[in-house]
């Protein structure tokens, strides 16, 4: 097949289904992009995640799986839309089996999880693979010669990819308005205090309510609380624990909005979540707290980021809880800890 017929071809990369590896994903499809500049690139999300690729410049669309449908559906609508290569960051049996039933003829993945017969081209990991960043794992599988495209090139450009879309900048700049604050005249830092894995990967909250307090005094900022709707409880208590009042906006965005205004921010300090890799992605300076996961491997991507963490011996475990039940890890991270590592990007006082 000729090079013309290569560059136009139809590729649906499916997504991985957790917001940060979703975020981590987009220069990958970026280096895809370049690969092949003039063919139909479409995304594979969970309709909890689809949200990232949104004003994406690198896909022509996302096909969203929502819970009504079943993989067998799925696969009908992929193969009614006739996609000549699948790609696969996702490690998982089913969803090579998913592209397997759509009858996808190029099926790209690493070999993982007994699915290698699933696959047409089997991509072999980087042989330091656990000690890369997540980025680079997609970035490796992309940036390797495909079928019909062209040689192996040169990532370049590792950015992480969320353009804020027409109409997001104002509608955050109005919301902030709500609260008195004005985008060119109030500083904004926001927090994020939860962690959908589970409390090994929370820093504790009332060391959030001090670190806020010190922050609002010192820098004259307001403090916007960010969290899922399950998170507000967390939120919630971190109010009550201030006194000066930060402003609680758990549970009351969307993933879309949640960026937005969290783009408006002169800093985002967090603890490893999805929502880091957001702020990271929309060019927000963030301070990350480490505790029993790997910054080697999930650490906030781009320049800018500091990392606060404790370098006991039993991190990183990569537990829900800590096996130890004292939560060393974080114990260990003070309010000065963090606040040292905010002045570094707010400039001291």
């Amino acid at each position: 097949m000729g090079k013309a017929s290569a560059q136009s071809r139809r590729i649906v990369v499916r997504v991985p289904n957790w917001l940060g590896d979703a975020v981590l994903s987009t220069p990958a499809l970026h280096l895809l992009r370049q690969k092949f500049p003039h063919s139909y690139i479409v995304v594979l999300a969970q309709e909890w995640v689809a949200p990232v690729f949104k004003a994406n410049p690198d896909v022509n669309g996302t096909f969203m799986i929502t819970e009504e449908e079943g993989y067998r559906l799925v696969a009908k609508n992929l193969k009614e839309d006739k996609f000549d290569m699948g790609i696969l960051f996702p490690n998982s049996f089913s969803s090579a089996f998913l592209f397997w039933l759509a009858k996808i003829p190029e099926r790209v993945g690493y070999p993982t999880d007994g699915r290698s017969l699933l696959l047409t081209q089997r991509r072999k990991r980087s042989h330091n693979f656990r000690r890369e960043h997540q980025v680079k794992y997609y970035l490796h599988l992309v940036n390797k010669p495909l079928a019909q495209s062209d040689q192996s090139l040169n990532p370049g450009e590792e950015a992480l990819v969320w353009n804020i879309a027409d109409g997001e900048g104002e509608w955050a700049d109005e919301t902030l308005a709500d609260f008195g604050l004005l985008p060119d005249e109030d500083r904004v830092i926001g927090i994020n205090p939860g962690a959908t894995y589970g409390p090994a990967k929370r820093w504790l909250p009332d060391r959030f309510a001090k670190l806020g307090d010190e922050l609002s005094k010192r820098y004259g900022v307001t403090v916007l609380i960010f969290g899922t709707w399950v998170e507000d409880e967390i939120a919630t208590s971190i109010v009550n624990l201030s006194k000066i009042k930060p402003i609680n906006l758990a549970g009351k965005t969307n993933l879309r909005e949640l960026g937005a205004l969290i783009s408006k921010c002169a800093l985002f300090i967090t603890n490893d979540t999805g929502t880091m890799h957001v702020a990271a992605a929309v060019k927000t300076p963030v301070v990350a707290i480490f505790g029993s996961t790997d910054p080697v491997r999930t650490g906030p991507w781009g320049e800018g980021h500091i990392i606060v963490r404790e370098g006991v011996p039993c991190s990183p475990c990569l537990e829900r809880e800590c096996p130890r039940g004292d939560y060393l890890c974080f114990e260990k991270i003070t309010v000065e800890d963090v606040l040292k590592a905010a002045e570094e990007r707010l400039g001291k006082h």
